[in-house]
C-alpha cells in the first residue's frame, strides 16, 4: 500500500522519494536490505482500489454501530437515529458513484455494459431502503415514547 502511494506521488507530482524511481512511466521501488526491485504500474485503478478499501472499512465500522442499535435496551434515542442516518448515507455513496461512472461512459461514447459492480450497487440500494424504513419506525417510536413520558 505504502509503495503504491509513494510511487503515485513520485510520478504525478515529480517528487524525489527515497527508494522510488520512475522510469518510462513505470515505477520501481527498491528495497535495499533484500536487494529487491518491485515494479508498480500507474493507473487510476490503484486509487479506486484504495478508496474502495477505505470506504468499506468505514462501512463495516458503521455496520458494527448499526447492530449495536438492536442490542441497546432503549432503541429510541437520538444517538441511535444518528447512527442509522449515517449508515443510510453511507449506503447511498455507491449509487452516486455508479451514476457518475455511467454518465462518464456515455459522454465518452464508450459501449455501456452492466457488470458485477451494478449488483453491488443494487444490494446497497436495497439495504438503504430497508434502513430508511427502519429509521422511520424508530422516529415514530421515539415520538410515541416522548408522548408517553409527557403524560406520566
Amino acid at each position: 500500500m505504502v509503495f503504491s502511494i509513494l510511487s503515485y506521488f513520485a510520478y504525478k507530482f515529480d517528487m524525489q522519494i527515497p527508494f522510488v524511481e520512475v522510469l518510462e512511466s513505470h515505477s520501481k521501488v527498491n528495497v535495499p536490505l533484500l536487494e529487491l526491485r518491485i515494479n508498480v504500474p500507474f493507473s487510476y485503478s490503484i486509487i479506486i482500489m484504495w478508496s474502495a478499501m477505505l470506504y468499506y472499512t468505514i462501512y463495516f465500522y458503521a455496520l458494527k454501530n448499526f447492530f449495536k442499535v438492536f442490542i441497546k435496551k432503549n432503541m429510541f434515542e437520538t444517538k441511535s437515529l444518528k447512527r442509522l442516518r449515517f449508515f443510510l448515507k453511507l449506503n447511498l455513496i455507491p449509487i452516486i458513484y455508479i451514476i457518475i461512472f455511467t454518465v462518464s461512459f456515455l459522454l465518452r461514447g464508450d459501449t455501456f455494459s452492466p457488470q458485477d459492480d451494478y449488483f453491488i450497487v443494487f444490494a446497497h440500494l436495497v439495504v438503504a431502503f430497508l434502513i430508511y424504513l427502519y429509521l422511520d419506525i424508530l422516529k415514530k417510536g421515539k415520538h410515541v415514547q416522548e408522548e408517553n413520558d409527557l403524560t406520566i
